[in-house]
């Protein structure tokens, strides 16, 4: 495979990591514009119609894809490089300078809107607990009334805590780590679904325990690609490429049957019925795309191609700014009327419903990227060139860090 620009500048790059993070943000993106609008996801092609739709309403998933790619991304250097040491330090700066700078900022905007709309105690509450990402710790501000995407915020901060120590115990037992983080993460999934479905399904679904595998799958998943990058010789490499490409699509396609069984299931009339359906497909999601990013590191170079093009890393640059605002930039578009409608609830006006998508599409990607090269970037390249003393490793231990 011929390195690009990027991944000769960038060490340990995989270049279809951008296109999994940009399909995790257009799954999810896709899926609230489709809630807020109810626009049509079919698109006919001659005699052929291709309805997304099955697809489209359970993007929700995305998230699971996400935080898959979050442990990949944590483990794959080090995978690479056994030799290397967490830098503690090093490491917690980078993951605030990551996150905090532009989540705070979005935070901050979307609290300013909600005053004189929003009763002041719950706005300060919501405020607070967003401002120090303890909002999932109770129902209450899990309920979140700033911005709904923002609980995925906490869920990652959570397990950047607990990587440090989760760590030494994986880099010794990988895969009884990985099993017993499926273990954890299952049977608090079996709990809620089939012994407490009375309960507040949907908080506890969202919370750190249920969703361990996915963190840890993708730790798993970087750990056996770097194995075999490591272990094979170029030859074997190149021999091994076809089959590798199709069990990448071969995984992803538990994603697509998760879907599949979801969708004809999701409006029974059962107490907390999408998210009971979303706990017994998990695994199956989180092991697809699992999967799916392992194998896609040595893949074919069609696939490379169709993942690691300039288009999917525009889109995965700016895909934590879109993320952060495509939620709030949808709904502030309905307060405000744009674009008008005729109907007394604007689903109901289906000539809005397009219009609405579009005009969504256009002000997020638009935000997102004003946001990432203007406030994001170069914030952390400021904060990244000033690192504190105890940021950074000692000269004798550069070359062993990542």
């Amino acid at each position: 495979m011929k390195p690009n620009a990027r991944s000769r500048s960038i060490p340990d790059y995989v270049d279809t990591l951008d296109g999994f993070r940009a399909l995790a943000a257009f799954l999810v993106m896709m899926f609230h514009y489709w809630q807020q609008s109810w626009v049509g996801m079919a698109i006919r092609i001659g005699p052929v119609t291709l309805d997304f739709t099955p697809i489209v309403s359970i993007g929700s998933l995305g998230v699971e894809l996400l935080f898959v790619l979050s442990g990949f991304c944590l483990y794959y250097p080090l995978a690479m490089h056994p030799e290397r040491r967490l830098h503690l330090g090093q490491y917690v700066y980078k993951r605030a300078v990551r996150i905090l700078p532009t989540y705070l900022l979005c935070v901050l905007i979307c609290a300013a809107y909600q005053i004189g709309r929003m009763d002041p105690s719950v706005l300060r509450e919501q405020f607070i607990g967003n401002m120090t990402l303890t909002q999932m710790t109770t129902q209450a501000l899990s309920y979140n009334q700033l911005n709904g995407v923002l609980w995925s915020i906490a869920i990652e901060a959570q397990f950047y805590v607990l990587f440090p120590l989760l760590l030494p115990l994986f880099r010794k037992k990988p895969y009884w780590t990985a099993l017993g983080a499926f273990l954890i993460a299952e049977g608090c999934r079996a709990y809620l679904r089939d012994f407490a479905p009375d309960k507040a399904v949907f908080f506890y679904t969202n919370q750190l325990p249920p969703m361990l595998d996915a963190f840890v799958g993708g730790m798993l998943s970087a750990h056996v690609a770097a194995l075999l990058k490591r272990a094979l010789t170029k030859e074997q490499k190149r021999a091994l490429r076809p089959a590798l490409t199709l069990a990448a699509i071969a995984f992803f396609m538990l994603y697509i049957l998760s879907t599949m069984y979801i969708y004809p299931l999701r409006y029974r009339d059962a107490l907390n019925n999408l998210s009971i359906l979303q706990l017994h497909v998990r695994k199956f999601v989180i092991l697809g795309f699992a999967g799916a990013i392992a194998c896609s590191v040595m893949s074919c170079r069609w696939m490379h191609r169709l993942l690691g093009n300039p288009i999917t890393r525009f889109a995965s640059t700016i895909s934590y700014q879109l993320y952060l605002w495509h939620m709030w930039i949808a709904l502030r578009l309905k307060d405000f009327h744009i674009p008008p409608y005729a109907a007394q609830t604007p689903m109901d006006d289906p000539a809005w419903r397009l219009p609405y998508l579009l005009t969504c599409i256009a002000l997020s990607l638009t935000a997102a990227t004003l946001i990432t090269y203007f406030i994001e970037r170069p914030i952390a390249r400021a904060c990244l060139n000033h690192a504190p003393r105890w940021a950074r490793p000692n000269l004798d231990e550069r070359s062993k860090t990542p």
